[in-house]
């Protein structure tokens, strides 16, 4: 599974990061996960940061998921155990 996060140099983009790394552990699972400047955002056609892409999906922009969320995500994108 291929994660992007645009903006992890950010404040809220590190909190993102970290709730990801919680999730990735606690689903026993290994995450493709690509940490993207905010100064790239432009390529992406993002305006707001941290912006979570999963699988060339954006799946949120703007926001801190926690753990809990990111983790149900992760579950419903995935059909077979990691």
């Amino acid at each position: 599974m291929d994660i992007k996060i645009i903006g992890f140099d950010t404040k809220n983009g590190t909190r993102l990061l970290k709730n990801i790394e919680k999730a990735e552990k606690e689903l026993k699972c290994k995450l493709n996960i690509s940490k993207i400047s905010s100064k790239n955002r432009d390529k992406y056609g993002i305006r707001v940061t941290p912006t979570l892409i999963i699988d060339n999906d954006i799946v949120s922009s703007g926001n801190i998921l926690t753990d809990r969320e990111i983790k149900n995500i992760i579950k419903n994108k995935i059909q077979v155990e990691c």
